[in-house]
């Protein structure tokens, strides 16, 4: 197969998280023979990674991404078709180019990782007869349901949600009926998806975690303080909740048991208010720009994912189990995982059992030991890389076999 992706930020060998799922991905479909391109939106420090992607895939294709000002972010909330969520990644360079790429290089599909991307699929002008998929890493409708629904989200962030709730519902629903198939990362999300539109075909492809290669060797070593990490994006506003949380309701509860623990917030976006909030706490530090996490997995004592907003499967939760490292998390954090809680990870959904749960770990580590370990078989036995990417072919062999492409 010649198949083309969609991202709206460069995968490569050292990212994390969704990223470095699409990554996975397209490097073992090349494996398996297929011909692969990527078409990505890109910042400037994705370029110092675009040759070692050169050098794997067929086609790489980079279009800068361009944000958008003060005053385009208020009319993206006022326009009655495309919401703002879409307008962030939407550039007509990048709809242009997809077009002509497909009509040069023959694509026989195209995927578009998260549903965000997927507005180069619908409507655009450009785009020739091809066969389409949406990789949906999240229902974003039922995200802006949770932001409107849970406590302690800003006023703000409410106002927003609900503003735009019915044109992001509308939109979603319209684009993903357009597609000839939809993938979901967990059966949570297909079967939301489907309580909104009944219809669509739709199938879940668990993401693949090459356990290997999360567990090479690196120079880290344990620190000599009991030390809790939290990795992700935060310009993503589930994560940046996340946090908050965390630092203003949990931590308290925390360092009052045990001064000595550290607590890492490592990632990119890390926003003005996460800094502010833990200015004055010395165990806490923000670590921004680290694209290799491993070597802060094998230093850590606990990873936490103290999530309550949002939709999906968090990627980084098994990536942190199949490194052998206990999780502590919300049950939304972990939803779509055979979390089991006081077997192979602890769920926590009040500050006090999300403290609890870390203390335990921290103070005893045969129990910490035990999670680990019990996490990590897991996720080889549910989670397995090649089995996950033989389905995702399937589901691509099967789409393409389609008599019909849709418009």
């Amino acid at each position: 197969m010649k198949i083309l992706f969609l991202a709206n930020k460069l995968p490569h060998a050292e990212i994390a998280g969704s990223h470095r799922l699409i990554y996975n991905r397209m490097i073992r479909l090349k494996t398996l023979g297929h011909q692969i391109g990527i078409i990505s939106l890109t910042t400037k420090n994705d370029y110092k990674f675009k040759s070692n992607v050169d050098s794997v895939f067929d086609e790489v294709i980079l279009i800068p991404f361009k944000e958008r000002s003060f005053v385009d972010r208020i009319n993206d909330y006022l326009n009655p078709i495309l919401p703002a969520i879409f307008w962030k990644n939407k550039s007509k360079i990048m709809m242009k180019k997809i077009g002509e790429v497909i009509q040069k290089s023959n694509y026989e599909i195209i995927i578009s990782e998260f549903g965000e991307m997927g507005l180069y699929l619908y409507r655009n002008p450009y785009l020739p007869a091809i066969h389409k998929i949406v990789s949906c890493h999240r229902c974003l409708t039922d995200s802006f349901n949770k932001y409107i629904s849970t406590s302690g989200v800003s006023l703000l962030l409410k106002l927003k949600c609900k503003i735009q709730l019915k044109r992001v519902k509308e939109y979603e629903f319209e684009m993903y009926n357009a597609m000839d198939h939809i993938i979901t990362l967990t059966d949570e999300d297909r079967l939301n998806i489907l309580n909104y539109s009944p219809q669509l075909p739709i199938s879940v492809v668990p993401p693949g975690i090459d356990i290997k290669e999360l567990n090479l060797k690196n120079s880290a070593k344990k620190p000599k303080f009991p030390l809790i990490i939290m990795c992700g994006y935060f310009d993503n506003k589930s994560n940046t909740d996340a946090a908050l949380w965390f630092i203003k309701s949990i931590w308290p509860l925390i360092i009052s048991r045990n001064n000595k623990i550290r607590c890492w917030f490592i990632g990119k976006g890390i926003n003005n208010e996460m800094m502010r909030v833990s200015l004055n706490k010395s165990n806490i530090t923000m670590i921004p720009d680290i694209d290799d996490l491993r070597p802060y997995r094998k230093s850590a004592s606990v990873f936490i994912n103290p999530m309550r907003l949002g939709s999906g499967l968090r990627i980084k939760i098994l990536e942190a189990m199949g490194s052998g490292l206990p999780v502590v998390s919300t049950s939304l954090g972990a939803a779509g995982i055979p979390a089991q809680n006081g077997e192979n990870c602890f769920i926590g959904d009040t500050p006090k059992e999300f403290a609890d749960a870390i203390l335990w770990l921290i103070n005893d580590k045969n129990l910490a030991n035990r999670i680990g370990e019990n996490g990590k078989d897991m996720v080889k036995q549910r989670y397995e890389i090649n089995k996950c990417i033989k389905l995702f072919e399937s589901i691509c062999n099967d789409t393409i076999s389609l008599d019909a492409v849709k418009n």
